[in-house]
């Protein structure tokens, strides 16, 4: 087994990776701050301006996983998966043909929203089916979770009841004469 110190491993690092590292030296030990040091000094990466660019490009790249949805959709056999439900405050642009609105992402199973991921503002091309991109996550919108709840309910009821009226002895024996 090949154990590596913290110079070796600092080297065969990337400048964007050893200047993450630098952003954090709470979380290293006094020996890999250091070693890290003495490799950004090498490189010549020393600079707060380097460190405030890193830090800069950290906190757009969390930005942008905090607005990535993820795959949307589920197995079809099961219907378990991820899908987003409701559109709330739609505005829509003739001329690029993009609709903005606000969507909430569920955990599916048997098609049922169960669990609420995240409430997200949205855009789309219309002419597209469903390719959204992620503009901003919003806090979850309970009104919204609820609606969808609430009408996810009333189709499981619906459907309950259509199974019920179809199976009753009265429709049976008027199909039957």
């Amino acid at each position: 087994m090949n154990v590596q110190g913290p110079d070796e491993a600092y080297r065969n690092k990337t400048n964007e990776e050893l200047l993450r590292l630098a952003l954090a030296p709470e979380e290293l030990t006094a020996e890999a701050n250091v070693a890290l040091s003495a490799e950004l000094a090498a490189r010549g990466i020393d600079g707060e301006a380097d460190l405030n660019a890193a830090r800069h490009e950290e906190e757009q790249r969390k930005a942008e996983n905090d607005r990535e949805l993820g795959t949307l959709g589920f197995v079809i056999p099961v219907g378990v998966g991820r899908m987003r439900f409701g559109k709330a405050n739609c505005i829509y642009d003739p001329e690029t043909h993009v609709e903005r609105f606000k969507t909430t992402i569920f955990i599916v199973l048997l098609c049922f929203p169960l669990i609420p991921i995240g409430t997200y503002l949205v855009e789309r091309k219309r002419v597209l089916p469903d390719g959204l991109t992620g503009i901003e996550q919003l806090p979850l919108d309970w009104e919204q979770v609820l609606r969808v709840w609430v009408v996810a309910a009333g189709s499981i009821l619906g459907f309950i009841w259509l199974i019920k009226i179809v199976s009753s002895d009265a429709v049976w024996r008027l199909f039957h004469h």
